[in-house]
């Protein structure tokens, strides 16, 4: 006989190996992207320089060396990023790092192209951008330092004060393209992070409705809607003080439904939560919005009426009554006919919740041995 192979831990649990390789491929995914984003600006950048070569405002060997610069600073990280060399790193992908290849390339792009100054300064925005976005405020700033120094140094060894090549209409508009690119894709990358805002916010919505919803279950009942046990008890205890101390009355109804049981074997439990929905619904329609009401058991329910004596709380329980055989309960079975018996008790001076919900208790068993569908009192 063939005996089975015992499974092995790889079978049954992830591997952490797996898992590491997991996570290594999603933060190359995402580091890859970043380059992919500021090298998109380098490509954008060499498009332009080559027409303001055609025009003759600058030489095409700089604007070449431009070009080349920017692709072998978008090799070198693809290669650092795809091996995986900065994951023993605080911040595996180095924003502070990046963000300054890419502004000494514009810094070198201006000490080349001194006409074209102000332009690649105007640039620099673009990098800024994206580093806000990714770093600290304290590398944010440092860098915000490094750059202003070595732009200072570039306009000062360069002698060429900042301009805008304007000198015929294809400087000028050159000079436009190269702004309204600059600005496009400042906000190009900032898109992403407009969206992940929205992305948490709708996150924020969530949590928020499942705390309000979890809140809710922790107080109600899930599927009558009404106070659960623990909750219609401390209401009870509570109430009980505030008769004590201003002296006013106060009356439990302890109310189970008939045959319940019985209801439950023969329909189904199905047919036996609807009962309960719809008899929870009803009751509170009718209830008043001082008293509080519960569900207590099974099919048992707590109703505290505050301010109501025994007599007067006669008076609610026949509303409910006669409520459940006006409604009909036809939809939930043909023929069915829902009552229930219930238990008075009204407080009394220095006694517990306990003894108050036994005093009910006895008189709802009461009203059983009567008959059932009928009120008693203790």
């Amino acid at each position: 006989m063939q005996t089975a192979t015992a499974p092995r831990p790889v079978d049954r649990l992830p591997s952490t190996g797996r898992l590491a390789t997991d996570a290594q491929a999603a933060f190359t995914g995402d580091a890859l992207h970043h380059v992919r984003m500021l090298s998109c600006g380098h490509l954008i950048d060499g498009v332009v320089l080559f027409l303001f070569a055609l025009s003759g405002t600058v030489h095409w060997v700089p604007a070449a060396a431009y070009a080349v610069m920017g692709l072998l600073i978008r090799t070198f990280w693809t290669v650092v990023f795809r091996n995986g060399w900065t994951l023993g790193a605080k911040d595996p992908q180095l924003p502070m790092t990046l963000s300054l290849s890419h502004q000494v390339l514009r810094l070198t792009g201006m000490a080349l192209m001194p006409p074209l100054n102000a332009l690649f300064l105007l640039n620099l925005f673009v990098v800024f951008a994206w580093l806000a976005l990714r770093a600290t405020p304290r590398q944010t700033v440092a860098s915000w330092a490094v750059t202003c120094l070595g732009a200072g140094l570039v306009l000062a060894m360069s002698g060429i004060t900042l301009q805008l090549p304007d000198a015929n209409t294809v400087e000028r508009t050159l000079s436009w393209l190269f702004v309204s690119l600059a600005l496009c894709q400042s906000i190009w990358i900032g898109l992403p992070n407009g969206t992940m805002t929205a992305t948490l916010q709708n996150r924020a919505d969530q949590l928020a409705a499942l705390a309000e919803k979890a809140a809710h279950l922790a107080h109600h009942d899930e599927l009558t809607g009404l106070l659960n046990r623990r909750s219609v008890l401390a209401t009870l205890a509570s109430e009980q003080k505030q008769a004590e101390r201003t002296d006013q009355e106060l009356t439990v109804v302890l109310i189970d439904l008939d045959h319940f049981k019985s209801l439950n074997e023969t329909l189904g439990h199905a047919a036996g939560d609807r009962v309960l929905k719809l008899f929870a619904r009803t009751v509170q329609q009718l209830a008043r919005t001082t008293d509080y009401l519960g569900r207590y058991s099974g099919e048992a329910f707590l109703a505290v009426l505050t301010d109501t004596g025994v007599h007067d709380a006669r008076i609610p329980t026949q509303r409910f009554r006669e409520a459940l055989k006006a409604r009909g309960w036809d939809n939930v079975a043909i023929g069915l006919d829902v009552t229930f018996s219930c238990g008075l008790a009204s407080h009394r001076a220095g006694e517990s919740p306990e003894e108050l919900l036994s005093r009910a208790d006895d008189a709802l068993r009461q009203a059983k041995r009567d008959g059932r569908d009928c009120t008693r009192s203790a």
